[in-house]
């Protein structure tokens, strides 16, 4: 019997062992021989999105945004890193946003931005940036509408880190943006995209009534699902800092099915008045765009809508609309580019 109980004892002890070593135990790995500094993302597209969104667009209503560089080679940051960063406008020379060669990418003019600081630091963290403030003139722009203007950043020298990922090239002379002249890709540069859309600008969910006017007679249109979410989606996009282009689908005199392209513009009071941007259309009418105006909306959540009440006259057959456009989203991505370079 007693050696039965110390049995029951020693088994008990190698048990515990065994169970302590399947514990998961905190591993700390070891950082790389040596650190450095990059750019992440060399050819991002960054949208200024004005008004209201579901993402936190502080910065963006600021009329800014921030460039980033990012630390690899260790797992923490423990020490304060400085990047110089200077403005390279001949990082775009013969560079072009598509494979054709007929979409320049263009140094964003120095009178559309400022940069807070010439340096990025990285104070005990692996990645931060430097701040960019855009100015009006960027903002009128139609340019800035659409992918044209870059920042071309590049790294110049680091403190508190070992070297910046300057990339390996085939022969003295290389270009930077020419990924064909190199073995290893530079990443000590950045062209950074920016455009920007207005607070009006979205995908949205459209209801609402058509009275039709031909030869005399009048016919009334009702449009609206059963639930807000299923009603026709519609995008308007911006046209400048305070327009947007709403395309409408109508039926001609000859009836086709056309499309007329309203232009709303919008005052400081979210009010906006009504035009045709469509050859042989002529369109009035006026609008709000009010924040929370549909109560309990899609998702049973209150939504941003805007409320339309316009004419589009085409001679001898007329549109009475009233609308109801309910704001499913800004219309927004993630969005990078991959440029082309044109070798002379």
């Amino acid at each position: 019997m007693k050696k039965i109980k110390i049995l029951m004892i020693v088994s008990a002890g190698i048990f515990a062992m065994l169970f302590t070593s399947c514990e998961n135990q905190d591993v700390e790995f070891p950082d790389f021989d040596y650190s450095t500094v990059y750019f992440a993302y060399q050819y991002p597209v960054r949208t200024i999105v004005l008004g209201e969104d579901i993402i936190d667009n502080t910065l963006d209503k600021e009329h800014k945004c921030e460039i980033y560089a990012t630390m690899g080679g260790v797992y923490s940051n423990d020490q304060s890193i400085g990047i110089d960063i200077s403005v390279d406008n001949n990082l775009c020379n013969n560079l072009f946003f598509d494979g054709d060669f007929s979409s320049p990418v263009q140094a964003m003019p120095s009178n559309y931005y400022s940069l807070a600081a010439d340096q990025i630091f990285l104070d005990k963290t692996i990645q931060d940036g430097v701040e960019v403030q855009l100015t009006d003139a960027f903002f009128a722009d139609p340019n800035a509408l659409k992918n044209t203007y870059v920042i071309p950043l590049r790294m110049t020298n680091v403190v508190n880190a070992d070297s910046i990922l300057s990339g390996v090239p085939k022969f003295d002379g290389a270009v930077r943006v020419n990924m064909s002249d190199w073995d290893v890709l530079p990443k000590d540069y950045v062209l950074y995209c920016v455009k920007f859309i207005n607070p009006w600008h979205g995908n949205y969910l459209r209801r609402g009534e058509d009275v039709i006017t031909e030869g005399g007679e009048t016919s009334t249109v009702t449009r609206e699902a059963e639930f807000v979410e299923d009603d026709e989606l519609v995008a308007l996009e911006t046209a400048s800092l305070n327009t947007v282009e709403f395309p409408v689908p109508v039926v001609n005199e000859s009836g086709e099915n056309v499309t007329c392209t309203l232009l709303l513009t919008f005052n400081d009071q979210n009010a906006c008045t009504i035009t045709s941007a469509t050859e042989g259309f002529n369109a009035t009418g006026s609008g709000t765009f009010v924040e929370d105006g549909e109560k309990n909306s899609w998702g049973n959540e209150d939504r941003n809508a805007i409320y339309l009440d316009y004419t589009i006259d085409m001679g001898s057959k007329s549109y009475a609309t009233t609308d109801i456009l309910v704001v499913r989203d800004r219309g927004i991505a993630f969005e990078t580019f991959s440029p082309s370079y044109n070798v002379n």
